[in-house]
């Protein structure tokens, strides 16, 4: 396996290069949190079984690449699902920033980087029926019954709080990598910054990065550094 040319060439790594192409865009003495899908998986055969498959040679490869390519003098916290393949993720990260000589904590699974509220069986069927983007915003739009789906926005933010204030004890210049699912990542940007999905998907090992700064959140997005609002109900949250 050419490791090297599957990172410089391979379509599926577009998006994780640009996020390591641009992450010093951010102040240096910035905490940051990154929230990721895993690395390559093979297409599943059977969707009810999606949950059980692991990493493909490639994905623990590039995992660990992504990990060399880390910013050396930034602390790394890595968290993840409870699905197999993003704790694979994780734990490559942490080995390829290891190898380099950085410093990293594996800190384990936060529950809402995979639970949204629905049960496995209701969500592949809901899936099946409808493109992702109109799913999405049924979800979001409070169509279903609470009992059934889990409301979205106190998803959200409950995430938020769950994921955000892990920032309180994380070292100055850290870094949170937060190893999820192409929903979860796609969700979390709309409702935490109000950017709905369009076409285009979150390749493996892509996602986002942000910082908060004095009156705003600095964002890396598809390789776009931007700046976006902190929310209303995170300011409160916050006393501020």
């Amino acid at each position: 396996m050419d490791v090297e040319e599957i990172w410089n060439k391979a379509e599926w790594v577009e998006h994780s290069r640009k996020i390591i192409e641009n992450l010093h865009k951010f102040p240096g003495d910035s905490k940051i949190i990154m929230l990721l899908r895993h690395s390559h998986r093979n297409d599943p055969i059977d969707m009810e079984k999606v949950h059980k498959l692991r990493l493909t040679p490639q994905g623990h490869a590039i995992a660990r690449k992504f990990g060399e390519l880390l910013p050396i003098n930034r602390e790394i916290r890595l968290f993840h699902s409870v699905i197999w393949r993003c704790e694979e993720t994780a734990e490559n990260i942490q080995k390829g920033f290891e190898n380099v000589g950085g410093k990293t904590e594996l800190k384990g699974v936060l529950a809402p980087l995979y639970q949204i509220g629905i049960d496995d069986v209701t969500f592949l069927r809901l899936f099946k029926n409808y493109h992702f983007r109109d799913l999405l915003f049924r979800w979001a739009a409070g169509f279903y019954l609470p009992e059934e789906w889990a409301p979205f926005i106190p998803y959200c933010r409950n995430a938020a709080h769950i994921i955000w204030n892990q920032l309180e004890n994380a070292s100055e210049k850290g870094i949170d990598i937060c190893v999820s699912h192409d929903w979860q990542c796609l969700s979390l940007r709309y409702g935490w910054f109000g950017l709905p999905p369009d076409d285009r998907w979150i390749k493996y090992l892509g996602g986002f990065a942000f910082s908060f700064e004095k009156d705003h959140i600095l964002m890396l997005d598809y390789g776009e550094i931007k700046k976006v609002e902190i929310p209303h109900w995170w300011k409160s949250n916050q006393g501020s």
